[in-house]
């Protein structure tokens, strides 16, 4: 729409520099009354019921976008969490397992040395 209203301001221009004074005035004034009807064309549609039905329907996608948004994040959140519960156990495992490796260790070496 932009294009279009670029193109004929840009023909009323070249018409008008061709054109006597109170032509170019005429022109003038003519071209400053389509865009004030275009600019009240457009006012009338937005307020239109449909254009408020887009409106709304726009704002309930977001919502529901959220709340989507919100409960994978909610998923992803307890997965992650999880996860850090189980390594966290088997770290501790592992230490548990180390040390108990480590004390059969040095106790066959007091064994040893006592011998």
């Amino acid at each position: 729409m932009r294009i279009i209203l670029n193109a004929v301001a840009l023909g009323v221009c070249l018409a008008v520099v061709g054109c006597s004074k109170p032509t170019q005035e005429k022109t003038s004034a003519d071209v400053k009354a389509a865009a004030s009807e275009v600019g009240d064309a457009a006012k009338e549609v937005a307020a239109t019921p449909e254009m408020k039905a887009v409106g709304a329907d726009i704002k309930q996608g977001a919502a529901e976008a959220g709340e989507k948004t919100k409960e994978v994040a909610g998923k992803a959140g307890e997965q992650i969490k999880a996860g850090a519960a189980k390594a966290g156990a088997e770290i501790k495992a592992g230490a548990e397992k180390a040390g108990d490796k480590t004390d059969a260790a040095l106790n066959k070496a007091n064994d040893d040395v006592k011998k």
